[in-house]
């Protein structure tokens, strides 16, 4: 299972907000969808404004092994 997933939220008004986040962060903050921006800052959504939301695994390079 990935650890790291990028985030699509698009509002009903089309924009689009992207970001990468982890399963342990939050996703919904005092009733808002929370999501962890490219650049380090979070955006709050309102769920009523959002018409969809979503979640595609990140490939995580392969561990190198130690010889």
């Amino acid at each position: 299972m990935a650890t790291v997933y990028r985030i699509t939220i698009t509002k009903k008004s089309k924009e689009s907000f992207t970001g990468l986040m982890t399963r342990s962060q939050p996703e919904i903050v005092n009733g808002f969808v929370a999501l962890a921006m490219d650049d380090g800052k979070w955006r709050y959504f309102s769920q009523d404004s959002i018409d969809d939301f979503l979640f595609e695994p990140v490939e995580q390079p392969a561990e190198q092994t130690r010889e």
